[in-house]
């Protein structure tokens, strides 16, 4: 994922989330803060899977 700009993450996130809440504050976070938080997310709904 190290090739997704910040805004790409911030995309990814929010469909992973499904929400239409402002979530613009995550890019605040760092690229690599973003990443893990996706990568968090991602692992965490497979498991409720």
């Amino acid at each position: 994922m190290a090739d997704l700009t910040k805004d790409e993450i911030l995309e990814k996130l929010l469909k992973l989330v499904q929400t239409d809440r402002d979530m613009n504050f995550l890019l605040t976070l760092s690229e690599e803060d973003l990443t893990t938080l996706l990568v968090v997310l991602r692992e965490r709904i497979e498991k409720i899977k």
